[in-house]
This record gives structure tokens, C-alpha cells and sequence, in this order.
């Protein structure tokens, strides 16, 4: 019955190892908040030397995540801008989006896009969801001695609204029948609304159009905001007819196709085909129209972006390079004046591993301490700009964490050195070390 009660020769040889297992774990515990104690306390005993050496960490950290932030305020701005011209709409054009001057000249011996292409358009796609002729140009638009120079002025028909992301506010829009009988109807922006009619109902108002038209205001427009640093509120849209008999019918347009979600690639496809037909090209000749779509000046503009990363991760590595130096330059110089204190550490049974720590966790908390920092300043600097300039900023959480990870790893990487140095002292070399 005894025997029964005896643990087995199992139980007996696991619970050793199981005691020496949390025992080992408790230990590193131990000796990591001893290591992390006595580096906060060498730290404050070498402030000037630990300030000098955070500042040039936290300088780079901060610059990075100042351009980092600014960066992704501009592509989220840019992104909400493009959004604005229809996430769904193509645009047909003599002129290409992101032209540049090796093919400006090219582009400019095109020939315009008329009436003639647009009811080509209109006869021959089977995809659009809508079409829409847009001609512009820039006037004066008054109400008696009231006036407001550089006012986009567009002509174009019933389908604007849905090509160009548009809401009516009050009133109506423009329809087939103010088209096909060019009548003296528009609708005109929110900026215009405050300007001339505050406090007062525009619908009816007359308004002056240039040197010579006038038009009655049909309907009024949701503000929309500012895209590409311009605003689109301060507009008057008139039918396509009526826009040319004020300004002239032989002006070059862009005409807008809605396509369906889903089908852009293959309506740009189908409008190709339509325009290369109607234009009688040849099939070894070059399309002499662009079909612009958002994602090319999107791809354009993160090209550009792209370039400032780069940058703003050169100066990051640069800086936290220079600061790595400046850990490892203070950690030697503390090495060698605490070399006597480390022999009496090693005489009294303190590991290899113990003092190894001690400077690695120094040279952490000084690298972790300019990152730090350096978040703070980045961040600020970002609010700075944001309140400040046109520019957005956005704060990103990868981008704060890459900032104090790279800060840290930097501390690691150049402390190895000096720890190591320190750890491989032997006792009796060290205490005799005056």
C-alpha cells in the first residue's frame, strides 16, 4: 500500500527541471530591471553627453515623420480631390493629363475635339452609362456693378451632373430641351450663391455673362471644395448651345463618359474604338486623342511622392546613423571609466551576461528616448504644417512605430560593441585599472 502512494520515477525527474526552469525565467526578470535601473541612473549622472547624443536621434526621427506625415496628407488629399472628378468617369481630350514638354509639341498639333466626336460618341457606345460635352472658358459674371473676375464658365448638357459629381441644391438643372432650344437657363456654384445672393433666393436672378450674354439662374449647386488648389464652386454652367452662341462654337471640348463600376478598362476600350473609327485612322497610326483616366495622374503623382520617401529615408538612415555613432562613442568612454567598477562587479560573481545587458540597456534607453522625442517633434512639426500652409497632414501608426523601432534597433546595433567590450573584461585586469 505504500508503494501506491509514491510519485513516479516520471513526476520525480520533471519536477527539478520545471523549479529550474521558473527559476532561470525570475533571474532574467531580475537582472533585466537591475540592467534598466542602473542605465536610467548612469544616463541622468552623463546628462550633457545623453542629451547631446538623444537630440541628434530624436532630429532624425522627427524629420522622417514630419516628411512621412506630410506625405501621406498630400496623398490622402490628392486621393479625395481626384475622387471628385467621378471615380468612374473617363475623359476623352486633345490634351493629355501630366503632359510634359517632350510631348507638348505633339500634343498640341492635334486636332480639337468637336461637336462631330461627341455624336460620335453618343451613336456608337454601347457601354457609357452617360456622355457629356464640357467646353470652357473664364469670364466676368456680375449683377449690376457687382462683379467677380475669372469665373469658369461651362457649357455642356443634362449629364454634367453625373460625369462631374455635382449635387443641385435648390432648383433644377439643366435639361435636353435647354440644350435643343438654347435657352438663357444656368446653374450656378455655391461661391457664386454667397457672393450675389446672401441671404436671398438666387432661382430667377439674372445674371451677366461675359461682354454680351445674359442668363437666368435655374438651379443652384452642393458646395463641392477645392481640387488641385482650385475651387469648384465658383462656376456658371449654361447649355451647350447657349455657350456657343456667346462665346463661340468653335472652342475644343472634352466630353466625360461615365462607365460602369466594373467596366472602365472596357469602356475606354469601346471609346477608343468609337474615335479611331470616326477619325478614320489607320490601324498603324497613333490614336491623336488621350482617353485620361484618374489612376494616370494618380500614378503620375505617386511617382513624385515616391521620390520624397526616398528622401525623407535617406535623411532618417543618415541621422540615425550619426546618433548610432554617438551611442557607441559614449557607451567606450563609459566602458573605460567604469572599468574598475565593472572589475569589482566580476570578482564579486556577476555573469558575463549581467554586464552585457547593463550596456545594451543604455544604449536602448538612449536610442528609445530620442525616438521618442523624435515622435513628438515629427508629429508637431506635421500639426505645424497642417495649421499653417495648404498642406494636409496624416499621422500614420506604421509610420510612429517604424520611427521608435528603427531608433531602438540603432540603439542594439551599436551598442554590441561596447557591451561587449565590457562584458569580456577580466576581473583582475579591470581592478587594477586606475
Amino acid at each position: 500500500m505504500a508503494d501506491a502512494t509514491l510519485p513516479s520515477p516520471t513526476e520525480t525527474s520533471f519536477a527539478p527541471k520545471r523549479i529550474g526552469f521558473w527559476r532561470g525565467i525570475f533571474r532574467i526578470f531580475r537582472e533585466l530591471r537591475e540592467a534598466i535601473s542602473q542605465a536610467l541612473t548612469s544616463l541622468v549622472a552623463h546628462r550633457l553627453r545623453a542629451a547631446l547624443t538623444i537630440t541628434g536621434i530624436s532630429i532624425g526621427v522627427g524629420t522622417v515623420i514630419a516628411i512621412y506625415s506630410a506625405v501621406a496628407g498630400l496623398d490622402s488629399s490628392f486621393a479625395k480631390q481626384l475622387s471628385s472628378l467621378g471615380p468612374n468617369t473617363l475623359y476623352v481630350s486633345k490634351w493629355s493629363w501630366g503632359s510634359n514638354r517632350e510631348n507638348w509639341w505633339k500634343l498640341r498639333n492635334r486636332p480639337a475635339i468637336f461637336r462631330g466626336d461627341y455624336k460620335a460618341l453618343q451613336a456608337g457606345m454601347t457601354l457609357s452609362e452617360a456622355i457629356s460635352p464640357i467646353v470652357g472658358t473664364q469670364a466676368t459674371v456680375g449683377i449690376g456693378e457687382h462683379e467677380l473676375q475669372n469665373i469658369d464658365i461651362r457649357g455642356t448638357n443634362d449629364a454634367f451632373l453625373e460625369s462631374g459629381g455635382y449635387q443641385v441644391k435648390r432648383g433644377r438643372f439643366l435639361t435636353t430641351m435647354d440644350e435643343d432650344i438654347g435657352t438663357d437657363a444656368c446653374v450656378i456654384g455655391a461661391d457664386l450663391e454667397d457672393a450675389f445672393f446672401k441671404g436671398a433666393d438666387a432661382l430667377g436672378g439674372r445674371l451677366k455673362v461675359g461682354p454680351m450674354a445674359r442668363c437666368t439662374v435655374v438651379g443652384t449647386l452642393v458646395r463641392k471644395g477645392n481640387a488641385f488648389g482650385q475651387s469648384q464652386d465658383k462656376l456658371v454652367i449654361m447649355p451647350l448651345s447657349s455657350f456657343g452662341q456667346a462665346f463661340g462654337a468653335k472652342r475644343s471640348m472634352t466630353i466625360a463618359v461615365v462607365a460602369p463600376i466594373g467596366k472602365v478598362r472596357e469602356t475606354e476600350e469601346e471609346i477608343v474604338q468609337v474615335m479611331r473609327t470616326y477619325r478614320r485612322l489607320l490601324p498603324d497610326q497613333e490614336d491623336n486623342f488621350t482617353v485620361n483616366r484618374q489612376d494616370k495622374i494618380l500614378q503620375s503623382f505617386n511617382q513624385t511622392t515616391l521620390a520624397l520617401k526616398i528622401v525623407a529615408g535617406l535623411i532618417g538612415i543618415i541621422t540615425l546613423l550619426v546618433g548610432g555613432i554617438g551611442i557607441m562613442n559614449i557607451l567606450l568612454v563609459s566602458v573605460k571609466e567604469r572599468t574598475r567598477e565593472i572589475g569589482v562587479r566580476r570578482a564579486l560573481g556577476a555573469r558575463r551576461s549581467t554586464i552585457l545587458l547593463q550596456f545594451l540597456c543604455e544604449a536602448v534607453a538612449v536610442s528609445c528616448v530620442g525616438g521618442m522625442l523624435g515622435t513628438v517633434l515629427g508629429i508637431s512639426v506635421a500639426w505645424f504644417l497642417a495649421q499653417v500652409t495648404p498642406m494636409s497632414a496624416a499621422v500614420s501608426p506604421k509610420v510612429l512605430l517604424l520611427g521608435v523601432g528603427f531608433s531602438i534597433g540603432t540603439g542594439l546595433l551599436f551598442g554590441i560593441w561596447p557591451a561587449a567590450s565590457a562584458a569580456a573584461l577580466q576581473p583582475i585586469e579591470a581592478l587594477r585599472h586606475e
